[in-house]
């Protein structure tokens, strides 16, 4: 199969650089596929909060190593929505993205489809709107819909959305993500400051922040990148703030556009 030949000179950049540093002939539109991801927390410290919902006192995921996020339920007993659940299964310490079906039985546990190693998305794919906060977590006990161990819980929809709010994700062992552009946004309304840092985590490494960009309650903060920041495959990504002073409102997200290894 012939595939078309980008025109963006910074797309023919990272093509190269990729076959240069890595030895994989990626395509753009063989994946033909844009990737938005956007999170909030309301409860950002001094200390570097990934912006995604969490349990209280949760500020950073639990990443995990294996297939261990089993499980999903909601608060409310009236929620039977049909859920699309989208994460990475992981085998060899390669990651394979996989999207599945969920169907909500209000408060009781239902057990996933597919176990994952990371849970990046999920959203109301139903007619009704969802009424309780919804989790999705490790094999665990709960009580009401809400998982015993808060640090076992990856994903989270709060009651009154219909979607996840999670500035994360990982990309898979065929894939490579180009990054256009990254935001971050204080919502309070008085003085606050924040350090918003997008980080990076190569397989089998340790997080570090690529940039670092400031926002305050007036002024947001936002960041384009020329040549577009390139992520590698089996890549864990997030956007994480650290704020001035505990308990702050902040959102941000990053976008750009996945190649295909072909």
């Amino acid at each position: 199969m012939t595939y078309i030949t980008n025109k963006d000179p910074f797309i023919t950049h990272a093509i190269q650089i990729i076959k240069a540093d890595y030895g994989d002939t990626v395509s753009l539109e063989a994946k033909n596929k844009d990737l938005l991801k956007f999170g909030r927390n309301q409860t950002v410290q001094t200390i570097a909060t990934t912006l995604m919902t969490l349990p209280s006192g949760i500020y950073n995921e639990t990443y995990v190593s294996t297939n261990i996020i089993t499980t999903i339920s909601s608060t409310s007993v009236s929620d039977t929505q049909t859920l699309t659940l989208e994460g990475h299964t992981i085998s060899g310490g390669l990651f394979t993205f996989v999207t599945q079906s969920v169907t909500l039985n209000g408060q009781n546990q239902v057990t996933l489809t597919t176990p994952l190693a990371r849970a990046n998305r999920l959203f109301n794919n139903d007619t009704t709107d969802l009424v309780g906060t919804v989790y999705v977590y490790e094999n665990d006990t709960s009580a009401a819909g809400v998982p015993t161990t808060a640090t076992g819980v990856h994903l989270m929809i709060v009651a009154g959305l219909n979607n996840s709010e999670k500035a994360a994700t990982t990309v898979s062992n065929t894939d490579y993500y180009l990054i256009t552009s990254f935001y971050g946004d204080c919502l309070e309304k008085v003085a606050t400051f924040g350090v918003l840092r997008l980080e990076l985590r190569l397989a089998g490494k340790v997080f570090r922040n690529v940039i670092d960009i400031a926002s305050n309650d007036t002024n947001n903060g936002t960041h384009d990148f020329r040549p577009y920041l390139l992520i590698p495959k089996n890549s864990d990504i997030r956007l994480r703030a650290s704020a001035s002073a505990n308990g702050k409102d902040f959102t941000g997200g990053f976008q750009g556009f996945l190649l295909k290894v072909i």
